[in-house]
């Protein structure tokens, strides 16, 4: 069986992208981003995790709560740098399922 070409994984991806939302849907986008992003040479560095890790953890830090929504009030307390690498997580994802709402948040930042 032959590799496939890009026009056979863009047509894959849109294909997906046309379906009904569900996490074996986002698992093959994922994947063929991936594919498509290496295939033109825009392949990602490996994932960031690495340099948190590498990062001094700031003496018992924690957030406060600056809100009332369900995210602020599950936040408070916790590590900031835990905290941003769940929601560096969540970017990741999204920016794969819906880069219009990953770039606004980008924008707002």
């Amino acid at each position: 069986m032959s590799a496939p070409n890009l026009k056979e994984i863009e047509w894959a991806i849109s294909e997906l992208e046309n379906q009904e939302s569900s996490e074996g849907r986002y698992t093959l986008l994922a994947a063929l981003y991936t594919c498509r992003n290496q295939m033109l040479g825009n392949a990602q560095p490996e994932p960031r995790i690495a340099a948190y890790s590498e990062m001094a953890a700031p003496e018992a830090e924690v957030l406060g709560q600056y809100g009332d929504s369900e995210f602020l009030r599950a936040a408070a307390g916790k590590d900031p740098a835990k905290v941003l690498m769940v929601i560096d997580d969540l970017l990741d994802a999204l920016q794969v399922v819906n880069r219009r709402a990953y770039d606004n948040v980008m924008r707002k930042l």
